[in-house]
C-alpha cells in the first residue's frame, strides 16, 4: 500500500517536472503559463468589477453527457484561472435541455445577462440557432465542440476550439494515404445527402487526397446513401467488390453498428473504416466491444491515451490539465475531448479578455480573433478569419475498449466555408 502511494506521488512529481520543462522548451510559442504571468499575474489598468462568462450547454436530455464534460472542463479551468485583470471571473449557466427551442429562449436569456464572452454549445443544431443572437449582441462565443462550418461562417462573434468537419475530413485523408499512417492505396468514400457537416467532411477528404495523388488515384469507390434510406446491402456489395483496403465513412454510431455487422458476415474484416469525431463518443466505444475484429481510425482531441500517458499533441498545458483534472474530479475519471475542449475554449476566453483594450465586447472579439501560437490542453491556437483553429488533427483508435493516438498530421488544415462547397 505505501509503495503504491509512493508510487503515485512520485508520478505525479515526475509529471509536474514535465510540465515545467516543456513549457521551458516551448518558449517560442505563448502557452497560457506565459500569458497567466505577463496579464492575470500582473495588475491591469481596467476596472476592477466582476466579470461574467456565460456557459451556453445542455445539462439535460440525449446531449446531456457531452454539455456536462464540457461543463467540467470549464470549471476546471475557472478553479484554476477565476481573477482576470484584477476582477473576479463568475460562470453563468443556462441549460438548452438538448432541444432547439429551449436552445432558442436559453440564448436570449443568457444575452440579457451581458456577459463578456460565452462558452457553447454542444450540438450543431443549437449553436445554429445561437449563431443569429451572437452576432446581433456582438458578444464573442466559442463552441467548443461543435464542427459544422456554417455556425463561424459569416459570424464574426463565433469562434471554435475543435476543428471543423472539412479540416477533420483532410486530416483522415493524410492518415490514410501516408506511409506512417495507414498506406492505403485504395480507398472508399461514402457520402450522406442532404448532410452539410457530412458534404465539409467529404470535401476536405477528397481535396487532401487529391492533393497527395501525384500519379496515383487513391479514391477507387464514391457512392452516396440516404441516411434514412441507406440501402446497406447495395453498399456492401459495392465495397466489396472495389476491393478497398480503407473506407471513409462519415456516418453516426447506429448506421455504423450495422455496417460493421454486414462487413463481419461477409468476411471484410480487412478493411479500416475512417470515421468522424462522433466515433469519439462512449455510444461508439461500448458499441465497438460487439465487433472486436472491426478496425476503425477517427479525428480526436483526445489528450490521453489507454495507457495512460499523453498523445501527440501534447504541450505542457496538457499536462497541467491532466494533473489538475485528476486532483479535482479524481484518478479513475478519465477525461474525454469535450473536457479538454471546455477547459481550452475558457483559457482563450480569459487570454483574450486579458490582452483586449478593454471589457467591451466588440474589444474582446478582436483579441480573440488575433490569437496566434497559444498553447492548451489540445493543441496550440491560432484562428483562421472565419473562427476557425489552424492547427494538426490528431487521429485515434480503439485499443483494448480505450481510445488512442495514432497518428498526427505533419501540416496544419485551414478550414473553408460551407458557401466554396458543391
Amino acid at each position: 500500500m505505501k509503495n503504491s502511494r509512493r508510487n503515485k506521488q512520485l508520478k505525479m512529481i515526475l509529471l509536474v517536472v514535465l510540465a515545467l520543462v516543456m513549457s521551458v522548451s516551448m518558449a517560442g510559442c505563448t502557452s497560457f503559463d506565459n500569458f497567466k504571468m505577463t496579464f492575470i499575474d500582473k495588475s491591469a489598468d481596467k476596472d476592477s468589477e466582476t466579470i461574467y462568462i456565460g456557459v451556453f450547454e445542455p445539462q439535460t436530455g440525449d446531449l446531456e453527457d457531452k454539455g456536462k464534460d464540457i461543463i467540467k472542463g470549464i470549471e476546471l479551468a475557472h478553479s484554476m484561472y477565476d481573477n482576470v485583470a484584477g476582477a473576479d471571473v463568475k460562470l453563468v449557466y443556462v441549460d438548452t435541455q438538448s432541444s432547439t427551442d429551449t436552445a432558442r429562449t436559453a440564448i436570449k436569456s443568457l444575452i440579457k445577462l451581458k456577459p463578456s464572452v460565452i462558452i457553447g454549445g454542444a450540438g450543431e443544431a443549437n449553436s445554429m440557432i445561437a449563431g443569429p443572437y451572437i452576432k446581433e449582441a456582438r458578444i464573442p462565443t466559442i463552441t467548443p465542440s461543435a464542427t459544422n462550418p456554417l455556425i463561424t461562417e459569416g459570424n464574426p462573434y463565433y469562434f471554435r476550439v475543435c476543428m471543423t468537419s472539412y479540416q477533420t475530413g483532410a486530416g483522415m485523408a493524410d492518415y490514410a494515404v501516408n506511409q506512417n499512417g495507414l498506406g492505403s492505396k485504395s480507398i472508399g468514400l461514402v457520402s450522406v445527402e442532404n448532410d452539410s457537416s457530412v458534404a465539409a467532411a467529404v470535401k476536405g477528404f477528397t481535396e487532401k487526397t487529391d492533393q497527395l495523388d501525384g500519379d496515383d488515384h487513391y479514391i477507387v469507390m464514391n457512392t452516396t446513401i440516404s441516411a434514412a434510406k441507406p440501402k446497406l446491402n447495395k453498399l456492401m456489395e459495392k465495397i466489396k467488390k472495389s476491393g478497398v483496403d480503407a473506407v471513409y465513412l462519415p456516418v453516426g454510431t447506429e448506421m455504423a453498428d450495422r455496417v460493421f455487422s454486414k462487413a463481419e458476415k461477409m468476411g471484410m474484416t480487412n478493411i479500416t473504416f475512417l470515421g468522424t469525431r462522433g466515433w469519439t463518443s462512449s455510444d461508439f466505444v461500448d458499441m465497438m466491444k460487439k465487433h472486436p475484429d472491426i478496425k476503425v481510425a477517427f479525428p480526436s482531441d483526445t489528450v490521453v491515451q489507454a495507457n495512460g500517458s499523453t498523445t501527440g499533441t501534447v504541450t505542457a498545458e496538457t499536462q497541467k490539465f491532466l494533473i489538475e483534472y485528476a486532483n479535482k474530479y479524481g484518478d479513475k475519471d478519465i477525461p474525454t475531448e469535450e473536457a479538454a475542449e471546455g477547459y481550452d475554449a475558457y483559457l482563450l476566453a480569459m487570454n483574450a479578455i486579458n490582452s483586449s483594450r478593454s471589457l467591451k465586447t466588440t474589444d474582446i472579439r478582436d483579441s480573440l480573433a488575433s490569437i496566434d501560437n497559444v498553447r492548451c490542453a489540445t493543441g496550440v491556437f491560432t484562428f483562421d478569419e472565419n473562427g476557425n483553429p489552424v492547427r494538426s488533427v490528431n487521429v485515434s483508435k480503439i485499443k483494448n475498449g480505450q481510445i488512442v493516438s495514432a497518428y498526427v498530421t505533419d501540416t496544419t488544415t485551414k478550414a473553408k466555408n460551407i458557401k466554396k462547397l458543391g
